[in-house]
């Protein structure tokens, strides 16, 4: 049967969800299925009078075609009359996982941009076949509740929301508007190369479906599933509104008897969450050891260990959790005057546009963190574990000051000449894809 565009009606309904953000951006990599993102998007967005969204093509620089075919995304983009950006991966070599890393990358490449360019959400193309892919891969590897209930709608990758408007339309139907719309898609050699378990799977659909395990069933069942974690999910978030406490300045403590009384799904959603946003780190942490985690503060042995980019340390009758200070891990970036940034995937920091010169942000490390103990109003508050890892603006001429975390501090080296235009925002939300 073949396959029909898809109607300005339906894209009215699959769009809306982007409308309240009124400006985003479309992740197209030039295939049929981000193509069709790229005319729906953009058609959409000038109907309603929205924001032009910007398109951002993501340069794995894996192989030699790589940069030319995002040269021709640029150049659709421009005849649509929508503004486009190529970000590059640098790289070394890669030996197992490229698939998995480079997705990370591709991610935290858009989310840096985003974030720089004060865009809230980023639109992409996964469809109907790419939810039951992943489903039957996750089902492959013996996931339970989060790991089956496969792409959500809409997840969070280090502040930016991810928006999936497409989810539910057959990648047939797709192709049919791409064809219709008269864009060419490039040719991926990746998504035909048997090493990948994806493409794997994808060739044995069609016998799937023979079965009745067809793309449709099989996201149906991945949709009800995301709708039972969506409801422990509320559980989790009602807890940790009770009995947590998150720092504007990046770390957070739970209850150690509360987080005991709870069934146990709810303690380790709640631990994950806590140790996802402190630690910044997009890839979650494997279940057995948060599991570990658990059964010992169960059986009373408390102890100081890392975990997920974390230092999770007892203090008294509550867990605390900071980020891990290893110098190594925590990265030092150019900040110029009016611009804004992402810092190490927890920090959104915007230096005023009438700061005389560009900072380099970096973590205020163990030795200036002692300054605190000194320090006026909140600061003073902020453990030393917490504070060494905190952002902190170096000068050209070595001078060090803080951005104001909102802890109603100053800096522990005041400006000669009055404040320091700077904020530092921690990104609390779910980090969820």
């Amino acid at each position: 049967m073949t396959a029909n565009p898809i109607t300005k009606v339906e894209t009215n309904r699959l769009m809306a969800p982007v409308a309240r953000f009124g400006r985003m951006a479309l992740a197209v990599s030039g295939g049929p299925d981000s193509l069709a993102l790229l005319h729906l998007g953009g058609d959409f967005a000038r109907r309603h009078g929205l924001a032009t969204p910007v398109v951002l093509t993501v340069d794995h620089d894996l192989r030699p075609g790589s940069r030319a075919e995002a040269e021709t995304v640029a150049r659709l983009a421009e005849e649509l009359e929508l503004t486009h950006a190529i970000l590059t991966w640098r790289h070394g070599p890669i030996r197992n996982g490229l698939q998995a890393i480079a997705r990370e990358a591709r991610y935290d490449l858009m989310a840096a941009y985003c974030s720089s360019h004060n865009i809230p959400a980023l639109a992409t193309a996964h469809h109907l076949d790419d939810q039951a892919e992943t489903f039957l891969m996750r089902l492959k590897r013996g996931s339970g509740l989060d790991g089956l209930a496969a792409i959500p709608e809409e997840g969070n990758w280090s502040g930016l929301t991810l928006l999936r408007p497409l989810l539910d339309v057959p990648k047939a139907r797709l192709i049919a508007t791409t064809t219709a719309a008269g864009l060419s898609p490039v040719s991926d050699p990746s998504n035909i190369d048997p090493r990948f378990e994806r493409v794997r799977l994808r060739g044995a659909m069609a016998m799937l479906a023979e079965l009745g395990l067809t793309p449709e069933a099989i996201a149906l069942s991945a949709r009800r599933l995301r709708r039972a974690r969506s409801a422990l999910e509320a559980t989790v978030d009602a807890f940790l509104n009770a009995h947590s406490e998150r720092s504007p300045a990046g770390y957070a403590s739970v209850s150690m008897p509360a987080l005991l009384s709870v069934p146990e799904d709810v303690g380790l959603r709640a631990l994950a969450r806590l140790v996802a946003a402190v630690g910044g780190s997009n890839r979650p942490v494997r279940l057995a050891k948060l599991e570990a985690l658990f059964e010992g503060l169960r059986a009373r042995d408390v102890r100081a260990q890392t975990l997920g980019r974390c230092q999770i340390v007892p203090v008294d009758d509550r867990l605390a959790v900071f980020r891990e200070h290893r110098t190594s891990s925590l990265p030092k970036v150019k900040l110029q005057p009016g611009h804004r940034l992402l810092w190490d995937n927890r920090f959104c920091i915007d230096l005023g546009d009438r700061e005389p010169e560009t900072v380099t942000v970096e973590a205020l490390g163990k030795a200036r963190a002692g300054t605190l103990a000194h320090g006026e109003g909140g600061l003073q508050r902020v453990p030393r574990l917490a504070a060494c890892t905190m952002p902190a603006c170096r000068f050209g001429d070595g001078r060090v000051l803080l951005p104001d975390l909102g802890l109603g501090g100053v800096a522990p080296e005041p400006r000669r000449d009055g404040g320091f235009d700077c904020r530092a925002t921690f990104l609390w939300g779910v980090r969820s894809v």
